[in-house]
C-alpha cells in the first residue's frame, strides 16, 4: 500500500510553515506507510526510519517536533532510542509517542521511564496517533509560552 504523500528523507526542502515535522521510526513497512499517509493528510511533514540507528541519525539531523516510535525495533530497540533522544540536547524536548504490540502495563511503564511521553498499543488507529501527537505538541507549545511569559 503506497502512502498518499511520500515521506521525504530531506524535509528541509519543504516549508515547516505547513505543519510540525514528525519522524516515524517503524520497521513494518505497511504500518510506517499508513502512519505517514495519515499524518501527511493531517498537515504534518513526515520523515521516516526503518530502525533505531537510522531513527537516531535522522532525529539528530532534522530535529523533529515529534517521534512515533516502535518499541520493538531491530538493532537499537525503541526503549534505548527514547533514552538516547532524551539524553541529547538537540532532541531532549521532542515529543515521543511509543507504539507497541506488547500490551503489558510493565512494558508501558518501562516506555515512560525510558522517556516516551505516551504509549499506544497496536493495533492502533491512525487517528489515535494523530490525536496523541496533537495533544503533546499543544501541551509543549503552551508550556513554552508560559515559560516565556514568566521571564
Amino acid at each position: 500500500m503506497a502512502p498518499l504523500s511520500q515521506p521525504t528523507s530531506d524535509p528541509l526542502h519543504r516549508s515547516r510553515a505547513r505543519g510540525p515535522l514528525v519522524l516515524i521510526i517503524e520497521d513494518t513497512t505497511d504500518l510506517r506507510d499508513l502512519f505517514a499517509a495519515e499524518l501527511a493528510t493531517d498537515g504534518f511533514l513526515v520523515i521516516d526510519a526503518v530502525d533505531g540507528e537510522m531513527g537516531l541519525d535522522k532525529a539528530q539531523r532534522f530535529r523533529p517536533d515529534a517521534v512515533v516510535l516502535d518499541l520493538m525495533l531491530p538493532g537499537i530497540n525503541g526503549f534505548n532510542v527514547a533514552r538516547m533522544l532524551r539524553g541529547d540536547e538537540r532532541t531532549r524536548e521532542t515529543a515521543i509517542v511509543a507504539v507497541t504490540a506488547l500490551a503489558s502495563e510493565r512494558l508501558r511503564a518501562m516506555a515512560i521511564d525510558a522517556g516516551c511521553d505516551s504509549c499506544l498499543t497496536k493495533p492502533v488507529l491512525c487517528a489515535a496517533v494523530v490525536a496523541e501527537l496533537m495533544r503533546l505538541l499543544v501541551a509543549r507549545r503552551s508550556s513554552a509560552d508560559m515559560t516565556r511569559l514568566r521571564r
